[in-house]
Formats: structure tokens, C-alpha cells, sequence
């Protein structure tokens, strides 16, 4: 009887000339990485149908991160060098098949895609192929219940599930105060139409999350901006704006504000809703990045339950895909309001979603999730106060984005029409003021978003370039 050997996955001895190599080349990483898994394929070492090591393995021999490993096998896949096999791993498809598509990998020095730092989303990660991974256990288990959900109710476990994770952060009990939506922009439209509904006005910080601005649009209603200082919401500014505009609601962002990165200390969140009840205010608290905190400051809906909505969406502490937001409304009636809301408009948590979500956090997963994202935020925070040492930034240590304010010489449209040459994307402040008159001279830098640390650091090189070059003599070189 024959036996068949086994292949073994390209060895640790084979990639040891790869360690050698690697930094010899030009460019990216992960493009570093296909330009020596293309010499080998030319260069005999490896042949077509040999198998490569996992992602993780390879990451760990050369010492890189797991993401650029990640970018450098999706590469490869495009341009047809290696194949995955479902349930066997991955193989070199070899240079006949690259032939065939008529690609070429794209050179270190050539012109690539523009790096946008302008989208305050996490880090991927190994996230995506972990949340795969649980979908597929979590069809086996839940299949009927998330498929046969009468439209827009959610299972009371999946409520209980948020309960149980949202609990610690709040002293009275959270039973049947919990409402769930198909992210924060819905909960939002929810919460809005009925909290101010149309030709109504709602007090928001004056620099805001852009999403804002369109839901107001949609509904009708006036945004009236209040004045933000290094700690966020101004309690004079905000008690003057509502005596002026008579508006009865303020949507705000009290840890790490969207866009500046300002964080409400304890003292000046007590002065914010002292306001808030001489002026009969409701609060919606949005609590975006709070989850990313290591010790994250008291929640408003905790300091002042009965007068504040709290929300808190997943899709930025974890995934955008997973479009998740958890409401803590002040009672279970008007929870159980909201609830009614959101199922009329069928703006309801989607049933495998909720069913997800559940799963992350009944297993633990959910926290070891938020945790690598809060660590690897942290790595790219350090980072870039390191590449922009001597800048006025704002750097949140566990935050997804920074904010910089730009020496008179540039004007922040200006500056970001210029990175874009330069191939980097970021936002200018105008994209956030409620009053673009009044916006400050400063661009939001987003860093979770970009695929790799690498890719982070070699923006962040250019935007430092750039603030030393004079914008009058680019003008008129012009």
C-alpha cells in the first residue's frame, strides 16, 4: 500500500533569505513581501501547489505585524501568484497563472492608491476572520431564531446580553431599559424624531461628527452649535445657547469628541448637566470611543440617568460591518417607546447581527475584541506623537483619530488639497463645524482606519514634510 507524503507549508529555513531581503526593498511591506514571493516562484524555490505558511506563521518569522501579512496575501491572491483552499490553507499558484491574468505586481515607487485617513474606523486586524468564524458556530446554534424573527423584534436575550455588558458601567439597574438599533446614525434618527421632531432645534457641540448634520437635514431640524474648549462642552456656552434657542434636547460626544479629541473631566460633566436640568434638557450622550478607555470616565446616563439616553454603537470599537447600537434610555417606558419607534421604521437591530453581537459577548470574545483594538490604537496614538513631535496635536492615547491644529501659513482646505497630491487623505475641519465660518484651522487625522502601522507612519512622514514647506511658495510654484 502506497502512502502519500504529506507537503509541509515553505519552512522557517525557507524564508530565513525573506528576513535578509526584506528590508533591502523599496516600499511597503506588504508589497516587499509578494516581490520575494515572486523571485522565489522564478527563481525555483517555489513551485507551483507548495503551501505557505499561515498568515500568523509568516508574521511571526519575520517579525511584522499580522495585518501586513494579511495585505500581502491579498495581493498576491490579485494578482493570481498564490490560491487559498477552504479548510487546507494556502498555496502558490505559480507564475503561469500570474501570466494569465496580465498583471503585474505593482513596483515599490510607482504611484498607489492614496492612503485615507479620513474614516474613524478600527484596526482589522484578525478581527474580520474571527467575527467570520463566529457567524459559522453561531449558525449551528441560533439558525432558526435569527431567521424566523417576526419583522423588527428583538429575542429578550439579545437585549439581556446587552444588559449584562453595558451593566458595569452604570449604578442603577439597566433591566428593560435597553433598546437595540441597527447602529448609532438609526438610533439617532430614532431618538431625534421624536425627542425634537421637525422644525425643532437641537443644541450639539460645535464641532461635530458630519453624520449629524445629514440626519438633521433629513428631519428638519435646527442644529445650534455650542462653543467646545480643550474639555469639550462650555457650560456658560451651552446654558447661553439654550436660553437663546429654547431648544429642549443637546446631542453630545463627552469622551474623546469627534473631532477634536476633547474628554470631559468628572467636575465639568456635573457643571454640563447642572445646565441641562435648569434648562429641562434631555441629553443623548453618544459613547463612540468610551468602550476603547482603559478607565473610561463616568457615563452622563450614569451621573444623571433620568434625563439622558446613552448610546453605544460596536461598528467603531470592533468592525463597521457589525452595525450594533446599544440605547440606555432612562426608564423601561420610555425604552419600550424608542423600541416602538425603531420597529415602525424597521430601524431595529438586524437579527443575525443582535445574534452576533450576543454571542461576543455571552463568550467573552466582545472584550478580547475591544481590548486588541484599544492596544493596537494605542501603538498607532504613540506613534504619532512621536512622527509629530513639535505639532500642537491633540492625541487621545486610546483613541482612533488626532486632531491638528495648522500653523497660520496654511489654511486647512489648502493643506489637504495638497496632502491629497501627496497621496494621503485627511479631513479639514470645515467637514465638521456646524458653522464652517467658524471652523478652526486644524484636520482631523484618522489612524485606525489604514490597513498597517507602516502604512500609518508613512503618511504621517508626509504631513510633517508638509507642515515644514512653505505654503505661499508652493502656491506660486504653481
Amino acid at each position: 500500500m502506497s502512502s502519500v507524503r504529506k507537503q509541509q507549508p515553505y519552512s522557517k529555513k525557507g524564508t530565513t533569505h525573506w528576513r535578509a531581503s526584506i528590508d533591502d526593498l523599496g516600499g511597503p511591506t506588504y508589497l516587499r513581501i509578494v516581490e520575494l514571493l515572486l523571485q522565489d516562484v522564478r527563481e525555483g524555490r517555489l513551485k507551483t501547489g507548495d503551501p505557505l505558511p499561515s498568515q500568523r506563521e509568516l508574521a511571526r518569522q519575520l517579525g511584522i505585524n499580522f495585518t501586513t501579512v494579511t495585505r500581502a496575501y491579498d495581493e498576491a491572491k490579485r494578482l493570481g501568484l498564490i490560491q487559498s483552499r477552504h479548510g487546507q490553507g494556502t498555496f502558490v499558484a505559480g507564475e503561469k497563472e500570474i501570466a494569465q491574468t496580465g498583471v503585474e505586481p505593482r513596483a515599490p515607487g510607482k504611484a498607489q492608491e492614496a492612503i485615507d485617513l479620513t474614516s474613524t474606523w478600527p484596526p482589522n486586524l484578525e478581527i474580520a476572520a474571527t467575527l467570520a468564524t463566529e457567524v459559522r458556530l453561531l449558525a449551528q446554534e441560533r439558525t432558526f431564531d435569527f431567521l424566523a424573527r417576526r419583522g423588527g423584534t428583538v429575542p429578550a436575550l439579545d437585549l439581556a446580553a446587552g444588559e449584562a455588558w453595558l451593566q458595569p458601567r452604570f449604578d442603577a439597574p439597566l433591566a428593560r431599559r435597553v433598546a437595540m438599533a441597527a447602529g448609532t446614525r438609526n438610533a439617532l434618527i430614532a431618538l431625534l424624531s421624536s425627542l425634537v421632531g421637525t422644525g425643532g432645534s437641537l443644541l450639539v457641540e460645535a464641532m461635530i461628527w458630519p453624520t449629524i448634520r445629514t440626519v438633521a437635514a433629513l428631519l428638519g431640524i435646527k442644529l445650534v452649535p455650542v462653543q467646545l474648549d480643550e474639555q469639550g462642552l462650555v457650560p456658560q456656552a451651552l446654558e447661553k445657547a439654550a436660553d437663546a434657542s429654547q431648544a429642549t434636547a443637546l446631542y453630545c460626544v463627552p469622551t474623546v469628541q469627534n473631532p477634536t479629541g476633547a474628554v470631559m473631566g468628572l467636575e465639568r460633566r456635573r457643571e454640563i448637566l447642572a445646565v441641562a436640568k435648569r434648562r429641562g434638557l434631555t441629553i443623548i450622550e453618544d459613547d463612540a470611543y468610551g468602550g476603547l478607555q482603559t478607565a473610561p470616565p463616568p457615563l452622563l446616563g450614569a451621573l444623571a440617568p433620568d434625563i439622558t439616553y446613552s448610546l453605544f454603537g460596536l461598528a467603531k470599537l470592533i468592525s463597521p460591518s457589525l452595525r450594533i447600537s446599544y440605547v440606555v434610555a432612562p426608564d423601561p417606558q420610555k425604552a419600550g417607546r424608542l423600541t416602538d419607534v425603531l420597529r415602525a421604521t424597521m430601524q431595529t437591530a438586524p437579527p443575525l447581527e443582535a445574534a452576533l453581537a450576543t454571542r461576543l459577548i455571552n463568550q467573552g470574545t466582545l472584550v478580547e475584541l475591544i481590548a486588541q483594538v484599544r492596544t493596537e490604537a494605542q501603538v498607532r496614538q504613540t506613534l504619532a506623537q512621536r512622527l509629530l513631535a513639535g505639532q500642537a496635536a491633540a492625541i487621545p492615547e486610546e483613541g482612533l483619530f488626532l486632531w491638528l491644529p495648522l500653523p497660520g501659513q496654511w489654511d486647512a482646505s489648502e493643506f489637504a488639497d495638497r496632502l491629497r497630491q501627496e497621496g494621503v487623505l485627511v479631513a479639514p475641519g470645515k467637514m465638521f463645524a456646524v458653522d464652517p465660518a467658524q471652523a478652526p484651522n486644524a484636520i482631523r487625522i484618522a489612524t485606525g482606519a489604514v490597513n498597517t502601522a507602516e502604512e500609518l507612519a508613512l503618511s504621517l512622514q508626509r504631513i510633517q514634510s508638509l507642515l515644514k514647506q512653505n505654503a505661499s511658495l508652493l502656491g506660486s510654484i504653481d
